[in-house]
Parts: C-alpha cells; sequence; structure tokens
C-alpha cells in the first residue's frame, strides 16, 4: 500500500514537472519564433563621419512609422558590432540590419557567418549612412533613409555569395567573411592608412584622400605568389590586387568590372608593376571600369584565391585593414539573404 501511494504521488509529481516542461518548451518556441520576426538594428554611430549618430532618430521614426519591429543596439567601438549581433544571434534573432557604412556591413556579416555559415533564415538589410556605400551602389541600395525602410517593409529578398578570408595578424591567423571586395598591395595600404586615421579620432571624405595621397607616394611594389584555383597565375613585382564579389570599392572606383554578386566566383584583378606616373593617367580608366584596358593588368575568375608575399603585404575585407600575407579567400556560393530592389 505504502509502495503503491508513493509511486501514485511520484507519478502526479512528475506528470506535474513533464506539464510544466510542455509548456516551458512552448514558451520558449513561441519566444524564439517572435524574435525571429522582429528585426536587430546595429547601429554604427560613427559611420559617414558621424552620420550614424545624427541621423538615427529620423531612420528610428521612420521603421515605426513603416510598423517594422524592431530594437537596437550601438556599436561602442571598432569591431563591438561582430560580438553585438553574435550576441543577438544567441538570443533567436535572425533578421538585421546594419545602419553604418561598408565595414558596418562587414562586421555584421562577420558576426553571423563566425557562429553558422549556412543559416537560411538570416535576413540582412542596410540602411546606408558611410562615406563610400559600395555595397548599396553594387545592389542599388540608396543613402535615402526612405527608400531603405521602403524596401525593408515590402520584404523582397535575392542571395549574394560571401567570402571566407585568411589572413595573418600579430602572429595569428584572421578570419573573416567579405561582402563585398578585397585586396592587397597598394589599396591595402590606403585603408591602413585611413584606419589610422580614424583610430586618432579624426573624421571627414578628406581622410581617403590624405590616406590615397600618401600611400601613393611610399609606396614601393612587393614581389606576390598568386596561386588560382590552386595554380599559378602570376609570380612578380605587384602594385595591387583585388578580389571582387562586387564591383566596387573606396567610394565608386571599379577594380573588378567583371564581378557578379551571385555567381559563385571571384572577379581577381591584378595590377602588375606599372609606372606611377601611368597610375596616375588611368585613374579616369578606374572609375569608367575600363580598368581591363591597361597592359599591366591581368584578370581571372576563381573560386579560391591564396596570395604569398615579399616581404609581407597588408590586406583589406570590404575596406577593412584586417591582417597582412599570407592570404587565402575562399567563396561561399549562395550564402546570404539580402533586402534589395
Amino acid at each position: 500500500m505504502l509502495i503503491r501511494t508513493i509511486s501514485g504521488k511520484f507519478i502526479k509529481s512528475l506528470l506535474i514537472i513533464l506539464n510544466y516542461a510542455t509548456f516551458e518548451n512552448a514558451t520558449i518556441r513561441h519566444i524564439v519564433e517572435t524574435m525571429q520576426d522582429i528585426w536587430k538594428v546595429i547601429v554604427n554611430p560613427n559611420a559617414g563621419s558621424g552620420r550614424g549618430s545624427r541621423e538615427w532618430n529620423e531612420i528610428s521614426d521612420l521603421l515605426t512609422a513603416a510598423g517594422i519591429q524592431f530594437s537596437s543596439e550601438t556599436s561602442r567601438f571598432k569591431y563591438n558590432s561582430i560580438d553585438l549581433v553574435k550576441q543577438a544571434y544567441q538570443e533567436g534573432y535572425r533578421k538585421f540590419i546594419a545602419v553604418g557604412g561598408d565595414g558596418t556591413i562587414h562586421e555584421v556579416v562577420s558576426g553571423i557567418m563566425s557562429l553558422n555559415k549556412h543559416d537560411p533564415d538570416v535576413t540582412l538589410a542596410v540602411i546606408p549612412v558611410g562615406t563610400g556605400n559600395d555595397w548599396g551602389r553594387e545592389w542599388g541600395v540608396t543613402t535615402d533613409h526612405k527608400q531603405a525602410v521602403d524596401l525593408i517593409a515590402k520584404g523582397h529578398t535575392k542571395v549574394q555569395d560571401l567570402a571566407e578570408v585568411h589572413s595573418m595578424k600579430n602572429g595569428k591567423e584572421n578570419t573573416r567573411f567579405m561582402v563585398n571586395i578585397g585586396g592587397l598591395g597598394f589599396d591595402a595600404n590606403v585603408c591602413f592608412k585611413v584606419d589610422g586615421y580614424k583610430d586618432a579620432g579624426k573624421t571627414g571624405r578628406s581622410l581617403y584622400v590624405r590616406g590615397l595621397l600618401r600611400a601613393f607616394f611610399g609606396y614601393t611594389n612587393k614581389r606576390f605568389k598568386i596561386d588560382v584555383d590552386g595554380e599559378r597565375i602570376f609570380e612578380g613585382p605587384v602594385f595591387s590586387t583585388a578580389f571582387g564579389i562586387g564591383k566596387y570599392s573606396g567610394g565608386g572606383m571599379i577594380q573588378t568590372p567583371e564581378a557578379l554578386p551571385d555567381d559563385g566566383l571571384l572577379e581577381v584583378t591584378v595590377i602588375k608593376k606599372i609606372p606611377k606616373l601611368k597610375v596616375i593617367f588611368s585613374i579616369k580608366k578606374l572609375y569608367s571600369g575600363d580598368i581591363y584596358t591597361i597592359k599591366q593588368v591581368i584578370h581571372t575568375k576563381a573560386k579560391e584565391v591564396h596570395v604569398e608575399s615579399f616581404p609581407f603585404a597588408k590586406v583589406e575585407v570590404d575596406g577593412e585593414a584586417v591582417g597582412f600575407t599570407p592570404v587565402t579567400v575562399s567563396m561561399i556560393p549562395q550564402a546570404l539573404r539580402i533586402i534589395v530592389p
């Protein structure tokens, strides 16, 4: 009798626990599903020389007026957006809005991809407030905030490629995920100069001009070994090398004019040793998309690119200084769902 009583009480308690657990799990599932419908906005207040901060209230009002449910986080320092996105992803968010420039997009994507490279539920939207806005230029997302918010409200998506980039930083491998374009040589030297100005607290569009001039007159060609899909395509002195998912960089330059963001391939452009005077006279071709008419330029398509150099060369990804050679860039086809026209 005692055993039957104890067993009955135990079973009753067990049923209560199981019912509570079922309720709790259903509640958790509901919370997670709800959070997956809410946009997590990552705001870079320093983007566009402070535009991110100055224009956030206007953007927030537009999102609210459009009926878009969101919560927001503001990045406090460089690369903080990566950690903010990781935390949000782990909390259940799957829809992200980057309010910033190309560097902010890069950080948001790197945060997502570092946790899960193959999550079809993830969607990225961008409200551009940066200086260059090259990703937006590729996809037709303008700096008109209302247009960008209207795109989010409409919800039209496409899927684009990404690339995984491994370089060296402080003696260790540094992994980043590229959403648009990267490079090494002269191009990366400019990014390192500009980053140095920003770290010193300087702002303004003139930073890019200053960085360009200082990098140009102080730059010397480096010897590169460039392998594409396991085959050596060039070995020798190089002025600059770019690998693009998209076409645009540096606020409208077209270093990889045949790049397509959804074809599963990188467009690789190599500018071999070239007189600096010829570089100056070829600037127009860099903006018109005619870079491949320059004699010293070679280009190809690739799924993977590996570059070694002597001496070590700087590497940039999406306009961000990320490390040094050797560098390996590998395509991740159809990796990210994006809100675009």
